[in-house]
């Protein structure tokens, strides 16, 4: 054993005298073919007969190997020896290259190498010039979402729509698992589950070197599976009652819940109630509904149960409807007919229950001591009085009513009235009839609701006037006649010539005539002018018509003189004859006109007394028959306006100046027309002065007289 011990120790000794540190480190380090988890380094071996590769996440190493130390190693990050807590051993060997495993995604992974010598105990480290290089890893992150996580199991659906994140683009590879034994390979599938439940939903998306998976939960809540019938346990609780019960009272509903719940695992759950009646009321969070309705009919019960398995109250539901039927009562008051007033004469009163039910059973009570069991009875009154009417019904159901009523029995009224004659003719003014009672209403298509009768419609006639007295109805009727006016037309108005006379007639018949000459013959004899007239009356109504006649002459007329005209003028013409036509030589039609051209006017004026035509030559001179005055000058002798005088186309006959004080200064003599300026032989002061001419010109062939008025400046 001793020698042992002492062998071994020399071995030591010669190791540890004998190992000898590498001098050259590796080189060429390379990262490559880097994944999401793993990445393969790869170097130049130095000159050491191993190396170690020394890996570290998101820092560069910053610790080296202690001499004399082995380091195990692995290649699966984490899992190897470590210098300083943070910095793992991945490779220990003689090789070139190591794979590394392990690595997390999107992250920085730092390497270095460090070369060295030695066995058993005696290691020596080159831990100068290491080489080192990083790298970072893949990314392949994912997640997915819902369009709805809380569904009801019936009719459910889910769209799921994934999405990822890619530090470089890779194909990927997708695989759902909905958490029901179903899969699918899709990258955005729907999903619809058959049953409720809590489902865990796994995402698994794969691509070159990457994996990654999220899971999250889809629940499908259950409905609950809703029923309720009629409760047995209320007596004559059926789903068709009489609007009131045998007993007198309002019908009235009991129902039973009989529906089964189905729940989640959840540690919240809530179950909300809800009664609708079918008649606009409801009934919240009560197990068992029961209901009294106000009106007979056909009524829709509905339960709906919601439950909820979140604290959202996101709710299923589930609801089941139950027909009701209320009976109509027995009396439908629609169908009754009942007169409520009449008068005490002639009265009969009609009841009627105009039922469908043939075999519902009647009584009536009139008030008076009299009854009937008629569906469809009629009574007399022997006196008046107010009297309750009682109807009791039961119909084939069983169904029983009772209605109460009032008829009252009224004395006769006076509802006469006055003011309308026999006899009208068409036309004639409007008439006030005065009833005996007011507030009545009137019946004829001639009387307006205020009682006023309107005889303008030939015919015969019925009025009457209704009046409500106590609710007493009675109508009192006259008759009258409205005759058609004798309407005639006597013709046109008539125009004759002097000389001429003709006969005027109309059809008498039976009718009597007064013309206004007074004559009461069918014809008179017209020779004169003046208005002429006939009045025709039958059956008392007159009607008059009237003619204007007319005595006309031959046409006679005189254009006048031939003319001369300024060529400014206007010969102006007016011929005016009855029912005359013109004919002019010149194609003009019309007695009225204006001519303005020389020539040679012939017109002929006719009517059905005769025509006759006369002409005449017009000349027109080539200039305007006008007066030029000037409104200044100037008699200094220098020859240029020394001499206020007009001129023009005219006939001058005398001119006068005046001062400004109305004294004459000047008047023209002897044919003579010009103003020195002068007074007396003395040159008058500079200033306004006043003027009056008179001239003549040619105007419709006479020579018309003018004057023109006004002030000249004096200029010195």
């Amino acid at each position: 054993m001793l020698r042992f011990y002492c062998s071994f120790l020399a071995t030591i000794i010669v190791s540890i005298v004998m190992a000898q540190g590498p001098t050259i480190q590796a080189s060429n380090l390379v990262v490559d073919q880097t994944s999401c988890t793993e990445t393969n380094v790869s170097w130049t071996n130095g000159n050491g007969a191993s190396r170690i590769v020394v890996a570290s996440k998101n820092s560069a190493i910053s610790s080296f190997p202690v001499k004399n130390t082995y380091y195990l190693a692995s290649d699966s990050f984490g899992n190897g020896n470590s210098i300083s807590g943070s910095e793992f051993i991945v490779y220990n060997g003689i090789g070139s290259s190591v794979t590394v495993k392990k690595l997390d995604p999107n992250q920085t992974y730092f390497f270095s190498v460090f070369e060295y010598n030695g066995t058993g105990l005696v290691f020596d480290y080159l831990n100068t010039s290491y080489p080192e290089i990083s790298t970072k890893t893949e990314n392949l992150s994912i997640d997915f979402s819902m369009d709805d996580n809380y569904q009801c199991e019936t009719g459910n659906t889910t769209n799921f729509t994934s999405s990822i994140t890619q530090s470089k683009p890779q194909a990927v590879n997708y695989s759902w698992n909905f958490g029901d034994f179903t899969t699918s390979t899709q990258q955005n599938p729907s999903k619809s589950y058959s049953t409720y439940g809590i489902f865990t939903v796994k995402l698994k998306v794969t691509s070159p070197g990457c994996v990654a998976e999220v899971i999250k939960y889809d629940t499908i809540a259950p409905e609950p599976v809703v029923d309720f019938a009629i409760d047995p346990a209320y007596p004559n609780n059926s789903l068709i009652q009489c609007f009131y019960q045998p007993d007198g009272n309002l019908n009235h509903f009991y129902f039973k819940n009989n529906s089964t719940f189905r729940y989640l695992s959840t540690p919240y759950s809530n179950t909300v109630f809800k009664w609708i009646y079918g008649d606009g009321t409801f009934d919240d969070q009560i197990i068992n509904g029961d209901v009294s309705y106000q009106k007979p009919g056909v009524y829709n019960v509905k339960l709906i149960i919601s439950n909820s398995f979140t604290p959202r109250d996101e709710l299923c539901t589930d609801s089941i409807d139950l027909t009701v039927e209320v009976r109509q009562k027995p009396i439908d008051t629609l169908n009754l007919i009942l007169d409520s007033v009449m008068c005490i004469n002639n009265n009969v009163f009609d009841f009627q229950h105009n039922t469908s039910d043939a075999n519902a059973q009647h009584q009536w009570d009139f008030g008076d001591g009299n009854t009937s069991s008629l569906a469809l009875a009629s009574h007399t009154y022997s006196t008046t009085g107010n009297y309750e009417v009682t109807l009791e019904v039961t119909d084939d159901n069983g169904c029983y009513d009772i209605y109460k009523d009032s008829t009252a029995v009224v004395k006769q009224p006076d509802n006469s009235f006055d003011g309308l004659q026999l006899s009208y003719c068409e036309g004639d003014d409007d008439v006030n009839l005065i009833p005996k009672i007011s507030g009545g209403s009137w019946i004829s298509n001639l009387v307006s609701v205020g009682g006023v009768f309107s005889p303008n419609v030939a015919g015969n006639y019925q009025v009457s006037y209704a009046v409500d007295e106590d609710g007493c109805k009675d109508t009192f009727t006259r008759s009258t006649s409205v005759f058609e006016l004798p309407v005639f037309e006597l013709g046109v108005d008539t125009v004759i010539c002097q000389g001429e006379r003709f006969t005027k007639k109309i059809d008498k018949g039976s009718s009597s005539l007064l013309w206004s000459n007074g004559a009461i013959d069918s014809s008179i004899l017209i020779q004169t002018p003046g208005i002429f007239w006939v009045q025709k009356t039958e059956n008392g109504c007159s009607y008059r018509d009237s003619i204007n006649v007319s005595v006309i002459s031959p046409p006679n007329f005189e254009l006048g003189n031939d003319s001369l005209l300024c060529g400014d003028g206007v010969k102006n013409i007016n011929l005016i004859s009855k029912n005359a036509t013109y004919s002019w030589n010149d194609g003009y039609v019309g007695g009225e006109r204006g001519i303005t051209s020389s020539g040679y006017y012939s017109v002929t004026v006719s009517n059905q007394c005769g025509s006759y035509t006369d002409d005449i030559n017009l000349t027109f001179l080539p200039y305007a028959c006008e007066i030029f005055i000037p409104n200044a000058f100037s008699p200094n002798n220098d020859g240029l306006n020394d001499i206020f005088k007009p001129s023009g186309n005219v006939t001058l006959k005398s001119m006068q100046i005046y001062n400004r004080w109305g004294e004459l200064l000047y008047e023209s003599s002897e044919g003579e027309f010009g103003w020195d300026g002068s007074y007396q032989k003395k040159l008058v002061h500079e200033g306004y002065y006043f003027f009056i001419i008179r001239y003549t010109k040619p105007q419709n062939g006479f020579e018309s007289p003018y004057v023109s008025k006004g002030e000249v400046y004096l200029f010195r």
